[in-house]
């Protein structure tokens, strides 16, 4: 199979790599390749929810070798996409003075702090994980309500770039002020609640809820998140109507994957897998033994209007080495 310049490994991998004490020989295979070996903090954060320390840590130490290439979080990429679509379409909700110190701040810890703590002991990263399992188990349950629709409704999922939103206008209002429940690309639906939410519901309510704030810290560094409150109506109008597709892939990216796996049976790792998508724009090859996610994705790829990593399906049975897995895909 042809070589691609850079890859990414699926968490369960990065697993079996760790579980095989395999880290040298993987290396040496990438060398052999003349692979980059690219690794995103969602799956490191996945790896330290990991309940055994001894196994964490293993996984860890092959995840984080060097050389590696370390990705920025997915809520930065994602962020700057926005800042970028608000710079040109609504420079009047931009700050006067940009918190760039701030920015630079939250990048060194996802790109450098984050995984040296990991490094060193990942049991602080644990903790806090396990605290954010309501929210995980909150999209989870929103996705089997969505699916128990979807069966009800016998709808056709693709392809993904003919799906459209529509309700009546009582139902419209309580989406996104400003619509009427005309007909509307799906994916602008769910960017415009999924960051109403993230910028403007989450802060209000994070000083009492202790919710993760990281979209709104992000997007807040440039932008005047109270300008964009103050204004639900324009704010629909922005990504309903202005927002470019190919400025914001990754927007696509995250409700396509969200909507593939709707169509499939949910499962409770369905939440960090839509976070590893984001990052399908940043390598050539994605792997994983997890056949039903490399089975969204390539829905995904299929429809997308861009290009996107290919996903290749390794084989999942541990009883063979990984290194052997591996090499038949590479």
């Amino acid at each position: 199979m042809k070589a691609t310049s850079t890859i990414m490994l699926d968490t369960n991998l990065w697993s079996s790599i760790g579980d095989d004490c395999a880290s040298s020989d993987f290396d040496a295979l990438v060398r052999s390749r003349s692979l980059q070996v690219m690794v995103a903090p969602s799956t490191l954060m996945e790896v330290a929810r990991h309940p055994v320390p001894q196994v964490r840590q293993r996984i860890i130490s092959a995840l984080a070798r060097y050389p590696r290439g370390r990705l920025s979080t997915e809520a930065e990429v994602e962020s700057a996409e926005v800042v970028a679509e608000i710079r040109r379409l609504r420079p009047q909700w931009m700050r006067t003075m940009p918190d760039t110190a701030k920015a630079a701040s939250l990048h060194t810890f996802w790109t450098r702090r984050i995984w040296r703590a990991a490094v060193q002991d990942a049991q602080r990263i644990h903790d806090h994980e396990a605290a954010q399992k309501p929210i995980f188990d909150a999209a989870v349950a929103l996705q089997k309500k969505n699916r128990s629709l979807l069966l009800q409704g016998n709808l056709s999922m693709r392809p993904l770039t003919a799906l459209l939103a529509s309700g009546s206008a009582e139902v419209a209002a309580r989406c996104a002020q400003g619509w009427n429940g005309d007909p509307i690309e799906a994916w602008r639906l769910d960017s415009r609640m999924v960051f109403w939410q993230q910028l403007v519901e989450v802060v209000s309510r994070a000083p009492f809820t202790a919710e993760d704030t990281t979209f709104a810290d992000w997007v807040g560094a440039y932008v005047d998140l109270a300008a964009v409150r103050s204004d639900p109506i324009d704010f629909t109008r922005f990504w309903f109507e202005e927002v470019a597709l190919a400025a914001v892939p990754r927007q696509w990216i995250r409700w396509a994957v969200d909507t593939v796996q709707t169509d499939r049976k949910v499962t409770g790792g369905n939440p960090a897998d839509q976070q590893h998508s984001s990052y399908l724009l940043d390598c050539d090859v994605f792997l994983s033994a997890d056949a039903a996610f490399v089975a969204v994705l390539q829905a995904v790829r299929e429809d997308a209007p861009f290009s996107l990593a290919e996903p290749r399906l390794v084989r999942g049975d541990r009883t063979i080495p990984i290194m052997e897995r591996l090499r038949a895909v590479l």
